[in-house]
């Protein structure tokens, strides 16, 4: 379930950034449970997909500093093995998938071990 944690966890960062109420990288990095390099590589990867992401000091918190709405969906579906493909990933599995799995397509809906 890392990939759910991982998209559940986007969504919280967008709330909080969209609502002004991040704090200090360290009070958002905390509020997230992750550590303050995580939180940065997060924003990172936001941004590259278009996001505007500022910080103002006087404020203590992130805000978006453009129109541009990010939006995450997801779904879980309880299949049957005949139905299923199987992927193995290892840590690089997010990796892979912003860098490979948003560029093409993707048809079916494929089972996801992690080990």
């Amino acid at each position: 379930m890392k990939l759910v944690d991982h998209f559940e966890r986007i969504k919280k960062m967008n709330r909080m950034i969209h609502s002004g109420q991040t704090g200090t990288p360290a009070e958002f990095a905390k509020a997230l449970g992750i550590s303050q390099s995580h939180l940065f590589r997060s924003l990172h990867i936001l941004e590259q997909y278009g996001m505007d992401i500022r910080y103002s000091r006087s404020m203590k918190t992130y805000f978006y500093g453009n129109d541009n709405e990010l939006i995450i969906n997801y779904s879980l579906k309880l299949m049957a093995d005949s139905q299923v493909k199987e992927i193995v990933g290892g840590k690089d599995i997010l990796k892979n998938f912003y860098h490979e799995g948003l560029k093409a397509k993707h048809k079916g809906i494929h089972k996801v071990n992690y080990y």
